[in-house]
């Protein structure tokens, strides 16, 4: 009875959504060719750290609620704290940003990076003491690493070992 016409509401409707979709501009970007806009806010994978303000007061590792970041310290000449190894784990980060908030001098940021997919496991932590070693590392976009060189085969044992090697056993062969 009723259901007839629902049936052609029910279409027309469809097709207007589809319509008014059909010449909405497009939203999709064409990555890896064009990178997005990244808000200005984005809290990315990537942390710098100005090592001349740095005070070494460990506020940031004891801020960290996943306990990513290590540290060591020494004293230098002068008997100042300075910071030896500045480590990332990133693999266990949630990117919070408490480890930022938490520094007393604002010398640590996250930068805007988010291209940090790695091959290996041993190259997710980030060192940011050494920034310029972590390069080399990630992974560009299509492309695989180098597969690691094998080990050399051992040396071949001399000739002289060859023959006791093969020689029967003594005693009878019972």
């Amino acid at each position: 009875m009723g259901s007839d016409g629902m049936f052609g509401k029910g279409i027309l409707k469809g097709l207007a959504v589809t319509a008014k979709e059909a010449v909405k501009p497009r939203l999709t970007e064409k990555y890896p060719e064009e990178k997005p806009e990244l808000p200005s806010r984005w809290r990315g994978a990537k942390f710098v750290l100005d090592q001349e303000a740095c005070i070494s007061c460990g506020l940031c590792a004891m801020a960290c609620p996943n306990k990513v970041i290590r540290q060591k310290f020494a004293k230098n000449e002068d008997n100042k704290k300075i910071c030896t190894e500045f480590v990332f784990d990133r693999q266990y980060c949630l990117f919070c940003g408490l480890c930022v908030e938490a520094c007393p001098k604002n010398c640590l940021h996250m930068t805007q990076d988010f291209e940090t997919a790695v091959y290996l496991p041993q190259d997710i932590p980030q060192d940011v003491l050494h920034p310029e070693d972590e390069t080399a590392a990630l992974s560009a976009y299509g492309t695989k690493p180098a597969p690691a060189p094998r080990p050399a085969a051992p040396a071949a044992k001399p000739a002289a070992d060859a023959p006791k090697a093969a020689a029967p056993a003594e005693g009878g062969g019972e």
